[in-house]
């Protein structure tokens, strides 16, 4: 295990990835690891050799280490049924009808629970993450699963002509750049739309945002998660309106993607409070080199225009020891040897629905 700027890199040759995620599943290793010392900022470098992390949660002295994890529901536990959404629930402005699946937290979980937003890759569509979601839906949360615009079943956009409203068909596989930008403007106004709603129905609390992107959605989660957090916020007059995306969890996410602009989430320009707010989880298969290659720059870009946390704060980047496989995007869910899902829902738990004090529900806007 490395450390450098205060990041947690975690290298690992031949078992010891199987032993270390192992550890990390079940809960018997921290995914915040030691607290850093301050230190002068330097890019992660490889190390030699990497040992299996032990654990270091925090003493029991830490008001944070009081708190009960949120405990998965078993099977016997009576959870809602997942609702497919259509319609007018979810137009885009320009006139896309979008589908979705949305799995409601248990209602006992009412305004602590934890909205998650999975996003899917290209030519790929919301069924991919149905296990993540029934996973994350037993661990209290509320997760919302759409098919973007051109997949599965979002493939209708309706547009005003001479003759009245006509429907055109919307085919991923001819997607251009500006088809990309228009997800991440339209099809992300309109989902959060949907989680305002129930944000101010008292069902969940969209101040403690997590989204999960796979390639293609990874992008779509930082350009998205920019925009947020650009958003002007006036809470002392009971305003909110943006700065809600407090996790990405990016699988398989490429240096750069056509027509989405990810260097803003990079570079954190002009929206400090990004940098300290939001935990990132990046997560790729290692025997790729081109994938792997775009994750470690991306890690380092992250690492370097983020501050040094202070001894009490939680590390905010967390790259996965690379995955002994050429598997990628949502693929990985179903990788074989390791859980993938489990650490994604422990990662949610660690970062947020445990240790997000600050994020109190508000009414939104």
């Amino acid at each position: 295990m490395h450390k450098t700027n205060g990041i947690m890199i975690m290298w690992t040759r031949g078992g010891i990835l199987l032993l270390t995620l192992a550890l990390l599943a079940v809960g018997q290793v921290s995914l915040a690891g030691p607290r850093p010392r301050p230190q002068t900022q330097q890019p992660p470098t490889r190390p030699a050799a990497a040992q299996p992390p032990t654990s270091t949660r925090p003493p029991a002295t830490n008001p944070r280490a009081t708190r009960q994890p949120a405990r998965a529901a078993s099977r016997g536990d009576q959870l809602p049924k997942p609702e497919d959404i259509s319609g007018s629930q979810l137009q885009t402005r320009d006139g896309v009808a979008l589908t979705a699946t949305f799995y409601p937290a248990p209602k006992e979980r009412g305004k602590d629970a934890v909205p998650v937003l999975l996003l899917h890759n290209w030519k790929s569509s919301r069924k991919e993450f149905a296990v993540l979601a029934e996973e994350l839906q037993k661990r209290g949360c509320a997760v919302l699963v759409p098919d973007l615009r051109g997949h599965g079943a979002s493939t209708t956009q309706y547009v005003a002509g001479r003759g009245g409203m006509r429907e055109e068909k919307l085919d991923a596989s001819k997607f251009r750049a500006n088809d990309f930008g228009d997800i991440a403007r339209h099809d992300m106004a309109a989902l959060r739309n949907f989680l305002v709603k129930k944000n101010n129905k008292g069902e969940l609390n969209l101040n403690k945002l997590v989204i999960v992107g796979s390639e293609m959605g990874a992008s779509i989660a930082m350009v998205w998660a920019a925009y947020d957090w650009a958003i002007p916020n006036y809470e002392h007059a009971g305003i909110k309106q943006g700065q809600d995306v407090k996790a990405l969890v990016l699988i398989s996410p490429k240096w750069s993607y056509t027509g989405l602009d990810t260097m803003p989430m990079l570079n954190a320009r002009g929206i400090s409070p990004v940098r300290d707010r939001v935990s990132i989880m990046l997560i790729v298969g290692g025997e790729n080199s081109r994938r792997l290659r775009d994750v470690e720059r991306l890690e380092a870009k992250f690492v370097l225009n983020r501050p040094q946390p202070e001894a009490h704060a939680e590390r905010k980047v967390l790259l996965v020891p690379p995955l002994p496989t050429e598997l990628q995007a949502e693929k990985l869910l179903n990788y074989r040897r390791f859980n993938i899902p489990a650490f994604i829902c422990r990662f949610i738990e660690d970062r947020v629905i445990n240790d997000e004090p600050d994020a109190a529900w508000m009414e939104h806007r």
